[in-house]
């Protein structure tokens, strides 16, 4: 049986050509007969109810096939399998951006132009948007015990150097090359197909199923192309939703996009994080406690966190370890996974706070975490299957030139660049001017 070596070897992808050419299909591209455009409204409010939606202008307005919103939308089984909500199953909102109505028109610029004409009266309530305000409010999070190993607190009061920092990163948004869209459907009472960008095909297949009373076999999901997610095409969004239950009341298939501004309050986030960092050591070098604590948010109404300190678990060898996180609801879509979920956030935490302290030690930060290299996972005990690390920082020290490095920051410099040496996640190895392209 021959080998086939994939590694080091040019790949041909057999969607390239479709996607440099123009000619991938995405959810709006498919041609179904009699298609009708659906258009989103969003609520103007992040906390409150709606007293009043007067659609009668919409409705009079040219193209205009139908204008849903709770007081009309057929009735669904709402499941959290549908992540964030905002389905038109009642007046309640609970952050600004929620889906409250949709028009459906012969035309996408006929339903834009019907959904500005709709009038809304709120009654608000105290929103929870600062997140700063809020943050002591955070407890535990029902899914999430504090992982604990030894004696963190005596151990790092005992500790010979300390390093005690906090870390923020803000809230980040999708926007994939692709914004999300849906084109509905039915082909029976009981038969869907959506057309939609999907990371995980059947999770969406099996969320809409649930949300109508059917059975999987019975909604068809299509995705030939994703056009970038990252992880907010991984589940369904109410706007999946939205698109079906328009398309059962219009009686026809409804085409329905979300524009780059929807993207901000219609497909989740990677949300606010605060980590917390302390780590104690004796004086030559050796880890002795690692506390890694985030506090976060979620939604209002539903609960999503981040694992930030997954890799504290799993990095370095220290005998006293405590990972928790604390979470607080607030007046926003849920967060969801985000490219490397917790892997990015929680490592720029972790590896920042471990280049701090091998600079309070002056240790070189390569050899500081070559010398706490755990033989095992120290979230187990379990033997490594493979594990490369210590191989990866001594090639890379040397294909960078780490030993003409200066220990003291921004001490480093080439011509008009300052050079960055720096181990942890959002540093960069040394790179050459190329003066003839002005570039680096």
């Amino acid at each position: 049986m021959s080998k086939v070596k994939a590694i080091g070897e040019a790949v041909s992808r057999i969607d390239g050509l479709l996607k440099v050419t123009g000619t991938a299909n995405y959810a709006m591209d498919f041609p179904v007969a009699n298609a009708a455009f659906g258009f989103l409204v969003k609520s103007e409010i992040a906390s409150g109810k709606i007293i009043d939606i007067d659609t009668l202008e919409a409705e009079k307005s040219p193209g205009v096939i139908a204008v849903i919103t709770h007081n009309n939308s057929i009735k669904i089984k709402p499941t959290r399998a549908v992540r964030g909500g905002a389905m038109l199953q009642d007046a309640n909102v609970n952050f600004f951006g929620q889906n409250i109505a949709v028009v459906v028109a012969e035309s996408f610029e006929q339903a834009r132009l019907a959904a500005r004409l709709i009038r809304v009266k709120y009654e608000k309530t105290p929103a929870k948007t600062d997140f700063e305000s809020v943050k002591n409010q955070a407890v535990r999070p029902k899914d999430r015990e504090d992982k604990i190993h030894g004696d963190v607190e005596k151990a790092f009061q005992a500790a010979e150097v300390k390093l005690d920092e906090t870390y923020n990163t803000p809230i980040e948004h999708h926007q994939p090359m692709a914004p999300h869209a849906t084109l509905a459907v039915w082909e029976a009472d009981d038969k869907l197909t959506l057309y939609n960008e999907s990371q995980v095909v059947n999770g969406v297949q099996g969320a809409v199923a649930g949300i109508f009373g059917l059975k999987p076999e019975q909604v068809r999901v299509i995705t030939p192309h994703i056009g970038g997610g990252f992880g907010s095409k991984g589940g369904a969004w109410g706007h999946v939703v939205v698109a079906a239950i328009a398309s059962k009341i219009a009686k026809r298939p409804v085409k329905l996009a979300l524009t780059r501004q929807m993207m901000f309050n219609s497909v989740g986030l990677r949300q606010r994080n605060v980590q917390k960092i302390r780590l104690g050591a004796t004086r030559d070098g050796k880890l002795t406690a690692i506390s890694h604590e985030t506090t976060t948010h979620g939604a209002i109404n539903e609960e999503f966190v981040e694992p930030c300190g997954d890799v504290s678990e799993h990095m370095y060898d220290a005998p006293n370890l405590r990972v928790a996180y604390r979470a607080v609801g607030m007046n926003v879509i849920i967060p969801t996974y985000t490219r490397a979920p917790g892997k990015s956030t929680g490592s720029f935490a972790l590896e920042s706070a471990i280049d701090e302290l091998a600079y309070k030690l002056k240790m070189d930060p390569v050899e500081f975490r070559i010398k706490n290299e755990p033989a095992k996972d120290p979230s187990d005990g379990k033997p490594w299957s493979s594990r490369s690390l210590v191989q990866a920082l001594r090639r890379g020290a040397e294909v960078f030139g780490w030993k003409e490095r200066k220990m003291e920051p921004r001490a480093n410099k080439q011509g008009d660049f300052w050079v960055g040496y720096g181990v942890g996640c959002g540093t960069y190895p040394a790179r050459q001017r190329d003066t003839s392209a002005n570039v680096i």
